[in-house]
């Protein structure tokens, strides 16, 4: 199986290239080990998605211990406190997430 993505070094700085769609990406670094290790976990996503997010949510939990008991009523009380245009891209994203606008209502 081909991998989708592919690694190239230009001017001594590491990219990435999606093999479908050609798109060509920085990673950003001029360390090989580096490169290969964002590579590898790139097309091991694509290959096996639900592993990622299953790998994705043990490092959450592993470093927010209250992550499994923290609610939408606690994310949005944190954003009460934010400056004005934070509060807005914080609103925007739960109701991206949930479908609803989150209520003012206590």
């Amino acid at each position: 199986m081909k991998p989708r993505f592919i690694l190239f070094n230009r001017a001594g700085v590491y990219y990435s290239e999606d093999t479908t769609t050609g798109k060509q990406h920085s990673l950003r670094t001029k360390d090989k080990d580096e490169a290969d290790q964002h590579l590898n976990a790139k097309n091991e996503a694509e290959r096996q998605p639900a592993i990622n997010l299953r790998i994705a949510r043990a490092n959450l939990a592993a470093t927010d211990s209250e992550i499994a008991t923290r609610t939408w009523r606690i994310v949005m009380g944190e954003g009460a406190r934010l400056p004005p245009l934070a509060a807005l891209v914080l609103f925007e994203d739960v109701n991206r997430a949930t479908g609803a606008l989150p209520s003012t209502a206590t």
